[in-house]
Order: C-alpha cells, then structure tokens, then sequence
C-alpha cells in the first residue's frame, strides 16, 4: 500500500481521548486547543489584596492598561496565571472603548461645521448637499442658493413671522429647478443670473398668496388680467345645439314632448337588460344574498395588447380574452337611456334667471362632475362638486337617492356610504343653483350624463369631449385620464379607491385653459 500523506495529523482527533481506531488518522496530542472549556470552574471574586496584586501583576506582563472594574473581577486562583489568553482577550477588546475616550469626543467637537446647524433651524441659506451625478460645482450651487435666499428672503418679508421658512424653501426650490434646466455650468450661471435679475425687479409680497419661486409666481394684477382674458374667451367655446344633441344632452324640446303632468313609473318587476353582463332580469325591490352575486361581468373595457407578435383584444381588468364570462361577481343593474321615460319618473328643471337687482351674485364659470350608483330605477346621483374658475371648492356633498338602492359603483363613484348625506335631489340642486344660473356656464367632461344625473336642462355647457375630439369621431371619446396625462401632464383617477369627483371637476378647468392657450397660439 501507498504510505498516506498525514495531511489529518494537524487535527485533533474528535473522539479523544475514548478513540478506538488504530491507527487514528487524526492527531491524539493533547495542546491547548482541546482543552474544553467547562472544565475549568471560576471561583467568586474575592476582595483580597493578594488578587489584586496578582493580577495586576499579570496585566502588566501583557503591557496592557486594565480598568479596576475587570481586574477585581478576575479570580483569584493560580488557574488564572495557566491561561492568560482569555484574560488577554478580555482585556484587548476593552481596549478601545477605555483608550480613547477623551481623545475622540475632543476631535468631533472641533470638526462639526457651522453651515449645517445654521441650516436645521430653516430660517438660513439651504444647505446644498453633494451630488455626484450634478455637473455643476458644489460651490457654485451653494454660492447661487445664498443670493436666491437673501432675494426671497427681501421678498417675503412682510410674511416671515407667519411663514420663517418660507425663503429657505423657496430658494432651495429655484436653485434646483435652475440645476434640472441648465446642461452645463456656463448654462447654469446665465439662467440663474436671468433668475436673480427678475427676482430683484419682484416687488414685496402683499400675502401668502402671492408667493412662488420664478417660472410659478404671477403679479396679483397680471393674475387679474389673465381671468379676465380666460373669462372673455369662453363664450366662444359654448357647445353649440347641435353638438349638444348629437352628445344625447337633454334639450328644452323635452319640455314639449312629454306632458306636463308627471307620473311615476313602477320599475320594480319588470324585465330589465343588466347594464354589465346584458342579460335579461327582473327587478327587484329587496336583493336575496344569491342576487347579490347573479351578475358576473368585466368592470373595465377592452384593449388591444401585443402577444406572442399578434395583436388580440383583451380586458384590461384580468386581461382575459373576448369570450371570457367575467372576472367581477355583484348584482344585476340596469341604466335608463331614454330621456321621455327619465322625465317621466323625475322631472327635468331649468337653472333659474339672473337676479337683474344683483342680490344674488352667481358665478359666471362653474365646473362640476358627479357620481352616480344604480337603485332599483336605474342610476342616480350620489354625490356632486362643484368649484370655480380659480378651482376653489364650492360644493361637495353626498346625495340620497330617491329609490331603494342596489350598486354604490364604488369602484368608478368612490363613494363608499351614504352616511351623513344631508340632501336628496331637490335639496342639491336649490344648493346648486345659489352659484348657477341661466347664464352661468357649465364646464366638465360628458356632462350629459351629469346633466341627466341632475335632471337638469341647460344649454350652455362647455364640453371637454368636444374641445378634444377623439380621432376616429363620435362615439369614440378620449377618457378623461388620458387627456389629463396628455395635456395638463398630470395623473388623475390612479387610485384603487375609486374616482375623485373634486379632482375631476378642477382637471375640467386646467384642460378648459390649455385649450384656450393652444389656440392663441
């Protein structure tokens, strides 16, 4: 046989000292290595003079500063003087905490900088942090923020007790709308030069609404003159009749068709279409558990996407195919289409005359959007807002339903109860019409849905689907999410809790202004 290499020599054997293998491949020496631990019994510490002596006496042979708190705690026993590893071990791992302590507080006291501690009371200069992907030098930057923040700081003045971090902010603002726009540092210098000459030309703020860094802030005057320029062009933009009854907008000729006198039609028990499956159902007054979930159907539309190189038409809820059966389970709703029969079972009203005496103020400009749930009579509005041409709020409230009700539609309405709902449909629409009149003009997108919502018949409507026509023509439509991000490059309608009437109502009037914009242009 091949003599071996021993190369397990250097190892002690696991099973030693009752190893029964001859010969063993492993190493039987008995070293300092398998001496196990457990074995030696640490006796208590005493506070006798001769330990103390004695261990002083070893630390001092390892050249190592011991504090008194681990040299009184070191036995006493002549086993300590046998293995001085652990108390050598025990005594280098104290060694930094105890070496340096004096030394290292010192240090950091004398290199903490000023500039950052004047900065975290935001009262001062911004502090410009480093960026390694910035062009720009460090310097240069921090050099700009502290003249954009004495400006800020000469223009907010009157409002510095209300607002003391206002310039701060602001400052650190413009220098990195300054940083995003310019490509290099001679870029960099030439704009925000640009910059400081107008701000100094800036008179003092009047306010806290006339405040903003440049690009944002408007003299409260060219403000003034720009509503009145935006006021003065919306007559133009008026739908006309026609565009009107091409969109199915109740017209003043339903008042003619329909007689006067008003009935009531029973709907519970009669055969409907379902709204989102299409299927033929009876309606019902008061749902069972298993019609709360009869209805099986996709809440989102169709879409073309791209697979496997061809192009198919999907959901864009599950992404399931055309001939899927649904992916969403809730009951059977219908929606009345027809104008004469919406008539019949609430009237259509009219907005009322501008008061000539001028003791009601109406607005000139409105823009609402409401929300709608389906009852036992079709949809009917749960809730509806209103804001202003400056887009300040001037109605939100939640609306009770005439008619027993089946489908909050929350995932389209947002409206998840009805609780604290103060009005039904009279009552929101004499609130309504404290801000509308005949004249005023109604901004917002597929109002006639809105308009049947409220049962209301106005013609003078400004409609977003008409000022940015889809492609393809009518009845193609642009969502009103598409033309928000397209346009007003902002994202509406992105939560899962459902659609923001409020929000909705104010995108209206940003895509009223860059329409107006373009065609100036």
């Amino acid at each position: 046989m091949l003599p071996t290499l021993g190369l397990f020599k250097s190892l002690p054997c696991p099973l030693f000292p009752n190893c029964n293998r001859d010969p063993c491949v492993f190493s039987h020496e008995r070293t300092r290595i398998d001496r196990p631990l457990q074995t030696i019994k640490r006796p208590k510490p005493e506070t006798s003079s001769s330990s103390v002596t004695d261990t002083t006496a070893t630390v001092k042979k390892q050249k190592v500063a011991t504090p008194s708190s681990l040299v009184s705690a070191r036995p006493a026993s002549s086993s300590s003087k046998e293995i001085p590893s652990p108390a050598a071990s025990i005594v280098n791992k104290t060694k930094p905490v105890i070496s340096k302590p004096t030394t290292a507080s010192a240090s950091t006291t004398t290199q903490i900088p000023k500039k950052p501690t004047q900065t975290t009371t935001g009262t001062g200069p911004p502090m410009i942090l480093p960026n390694i992907r910035s062009k720009i030098p460090l310097n240069a930057r921090q050099a700009i923020a502290n003249r954009l923040f004495q400006e800020f700081k000469r223009i907010y003045t009157p409002i510095l007790s209300q607002q003391p971090s206002i310039a701060t902010e602001h400052a650190a603002r413009q220098e990195e709308n300054i940083l995003n726009t310019a490509a290099n540092l001679a870029g960099y210098k030439q704009l925000a030069m640009t910059i400081l000459g107008r701000l100094k030309k800036r008179p003092a703020c009047t306010g806290v609404e006339d405040t903003g860094i440049d690009g944002e802030w408007k003299d409260l005057a060219a403000k003034e003159k720009e509503m009145d320029d935006f006021l003065n062009n919306i007559d133009k933009r008026v739908a006309s009749v026609e565009q009107l009854k091409e969109l199915g907008y109740p017209l003043p000729d339903l008042f003619n068709a329909v007689p006067e006198q008003t009935f009531a039609i029973t709907t519970v028990g009669d055969i409907a279409t379902c709204d989102r499956c299409k299927k033929e159902y009876t309606v019902k007054n008061v749902l069972t558990k298993e019609d709360m979930e009869t209805c099986t159907y996709h809440p989102l539309r169709m879409a073309t996407v791209q697979r496997n190189g061809e192009k198919r038409r999907v959901y864009r809820c599950c992404g399931d195919a055309i001939d899927s059966n649904g992916c969403t389970r809730g009951p059977h709703v219908y929606k009345e289409e027809s104008l004469t029969v919406l008539h019949q079972k609430m009237p259509f009203v009219t907005a009322p005359a501008r008061d000539i005496s001028g003791s009601k103020i109406r607005h000139k400009l409105v823009a609402l959007d409401c929300e709608m749930g389906y009852t036992t009579a079709g949809m009917e509005l749960i809730r509806l807002t209103v804001v202003d041409e400056q887009k300040n709020k001037l109605l939100d409230e939640l609306v009770l339903p005439s008619n027993m009700i089946i489908d909050l539609n929350t995932r389209f309405s947002g409206v998840k109860t009805l609780e604290g709902a103060k009005y039904d449909l009279d009552g929101i629409r004499k609130k309504l019409f404290e801000y509308v009149d005949q004249d005023t003009i109604i901004v917002g997108h597929g109002l006639e849905n809105d308009m049947c919502a409220l049962r209301l018949v106005h013609t003078k409507v400004v409609d977003t689907v008409i000022l940015y026509p889809h492609r393809a023509g009518l009845p193609f439509r642009n969502s009103l999410r598409g033309l928000a991000s397209s346009v007003t490059k902002k994202f509406i309608q992105d939560s899962s809790d459902g659609h923001d009437s409020l929000e909705d109502a104010s995108i209206c009037i940003d895509l009223l202004k860059q329409y107006i914009i373009r065609k100036k242009q």
